[in-house]
């Protein structure tokens, strides 16, 4: 009967180290998935010289928010890198577009 006690013991005891040592599964970083963030990582990319990479963080960032001007600051200094100035002058005038609207509520 004690050999009993100490074997279901010893089973409970492996299950819950086990438990413990297993892999946990990386949750969603919701902080990490905002605008403001996409448009920080943009510019660090940006003047790290990945300018694809910086493109991406960027278009993350107007995805998320369609009207957060600093993500179209972000895309005209990409496009007027690549050299396509309309499409940088494009992004900017939206840029200042949205500004003027937050200005005026």
């Amino acid at each position: 009967m004690k050999f009993k006690k100490r074997y279901v013991l010893f089973v409970v005891l492996c299950v819950c180290f086990l438990y413990a040592c297993a892999p946990t599964s990386m949750g969603s970083n919701a902080w990490l998935d905002t605008p403001v963030q996409h448009v920080r990582n943009g510019d660090t990319l940006l003047k790290a010289g990945k300018i694809d990479d910086a493109f991406r963080e960027f278009s993350r960032a107007k995805e998320l928010d369609p009207n957060y001007s600093p993500a179209y600051v972000g895309l005209s200094l990409v496009y007027g890198l690549r050299g396509d100035d309309e499409t940088s002058a494009m992004y900017l005038k939206k840029a200042v577009n949205l500004l003027k609207g937050t200005h005026q509520k």
